[in-house]
């Protein structure tokens, strides 16, 4: 990603002031040497020569000899000089390439460090620098893009490459866009991007600083939480309204009955009579049913959770819906692992999930298809998990309604309370589970749950509202 810190030299551990105090010391070692070996030769001439007229060429020969040794003297302090001069300027250039290639150091470990994906481009385009976090989100190695320019790594239709091109060639930047993006074989993910100018150290225009970080979970929390405040707002008003509702609607199917019979043996009930009297027992019947609904939405309490054998119970549901398949014309098939370890539940309140997202899927195929329910066992999260997936080839779910699904009383369909997927949003819940929903119109509709592996003993585990 940028150039590796160069190993560390000698001279990087080594003072100054030492360095020069050394070179010091031995010049004027040097320069004592010679003066003494100076003295030394005149001492001996006297010697030789006591008593005696000393010859004019010796004496010119010793002048010279002491002018060499002056001259060699300071010839000596003037390349030690030069010297000192050359190794501190080496030093200070050494020390300021440290400096350097710290500042570089600290930049190359804060971009690998961050978790947004980081980007670079020059003036021509050309990517310059990729951090791990932007390979990730892209899925893109870095030795395949550094180097290149960004329009023949990606594609015309790339949004990226729509955001580059606005960035660099019309100065058009984009703060925290969220768009769908498809790279590789990994499923969509939700992408979000932000540019900004890259200005050199003239302050002019050096290139594009591109963002990029996936919030597919955050966005998926986020929906998770939205719907967990709704549904804890409405807990206690359901339990409230249903608690009210039953005394009144109770006395009412109570004095229909009572009604019902009373005409019968008077026998004055036309025809007319008793099919108004069917509805309204049949209309009895399903709000009692809507009442149920909500208190089995609304009521709080502990849910008893045992080890459930997943291939048993999904036996057991495909023999609940089989018939129900094969009048509607739907291919019911089962796809499962083998040696599934038992999940951690209850086995009725998982079987009320399953077969109402089964349920949707049938309502989803009016005119038949294919509904597949598989089971697989996944780590995810440092967990095991037993996933068990309900797949339909139906109309499919326009991206709008996705996030409304788990929400109580919304529903697509004329006869529907709501109630139906928010109650198995509240089961999973409790089981401490997931639930997830990929749909488009047209290309059908996958519900994804996902129910922890049983432990050891059994247990309760307490519910709040």
């Amino acid at each position: 990603m940028f150039r590796p810190i160069p190993e560390t030299t000698l001279f990087r551990k080594v003072s100054y002031r030492l360095v020069a105090s050394v070179l010091l010391v031995f010049a004027l070692v040097v320069s004592v040497i010679l003066l003494f070996s100076l003295e030394q030769k005149k001492l001996l001439l006297r010697g030789f020569t006591e008593g005696e007229n000393i010859p004019t060429e010796l004496v010119h020969a010793l002048r010279q000899s002491r002018n060499d040794l002056i001259v060699e003297t300071l010839l000596i302090f003037f390349v030690s000089s030069i010297g000192i001069a050359a190794v501190i300027t080496f030093l200070h250039y050494d020390a300021a390439r440290k400096t350097l290639e710290e500042v570089k150091g600290l930049a190359r470990n804060i971009l690998h460090s961050i978790p947004t994906g980081v980007l670079t481009i020059n003036q021509r385009g050309i990517i310059s620098a990729m951090n791990p976090t932007a390979e990730a989100v892209l899925n893109r190695a870095s030795s395949e893009l550094l180097g290149i320019s960004y329009d023949v790594v990606f594609p015309e239709e790339d949004p990226i490459r729509r955001i580059l091109d606005e960035a660099l060639k019309e100065h058009r930047h984009v703060n925290q866009k969220d768009f769908l993006y498809e790279c590789g074989d990994l499923s969509p993910r939700t992408i979000r991007v932000s540019t900004a100018e890259l200005t050199g150290d003239d302050k002019k225009p050096a290139g594009v600083i591109l963002q990029a970080q996936d919030v597919s979970e955050w966005l998926e929390l986020e929906r998770r939480v939205r719907i967990a405040e709704k549904l804890a707002a409405l807990h206690t008003l359901s339990a409230g309204v249903a608690h009210e509702l039953r005394n009144p609607l109770s006395a009412m199917d109570l004095n229909l009955h009572l009604l019902e019979e009373e005409l019968k043996e008077s026998g004055t009930v036309a025809e007319t009579g008793a099919r108004y009297l069917g509805v309204v027992n049949a209309e009895c019947r399903r709000l009692s049913g809507i009442l149920d609904n909500f208190m089995k939405f609304a009521r709080p309490g502990s849910v008893g959770l045992h080890e459930v054998d997943v291939e048993t119970l999904i036996d057991h549901i495909m023999t609940l819906m089989r018939f129900e398949a094969e009048e509607r014309g739907i291919r019911l098939e089962r796809v499962m692992d083998e040696q599934l370890l038992p999940v951690l539940g209850d086995a009725t309140q998982i079987s009320q999930v399953l077969i109402n997202i089964i349920v949707n899927a049938f309502h989803a195929m009016p005119n038949g298809g294919h509904c597949q329910i598989s089971a697989v066992q996944r780590e995810a999260e440092g967990k095991d998990w037993v996933e068990i997936t309900v797949k339909d080839s139906g109309v499919g779910i326009a991206k709008e309604q996705l996030n409304h699904l788990f929400e109580p009383f919304y529903t697509t369909k004329s006869s529907g309370t709501g109630l139906g997927l928010a109650i198995a949003y509240r089961i999973m819940q409790d089981h401490r589970g997931t639930i997830q929903v990929v749909s488009a119109p047209g290309a059908g509709t996958t519900v994804v749950t996902q129910f922890p592996i049983a432990i050891s003993q059994p247990h309760k585990i307490g519910v709040g509202s």
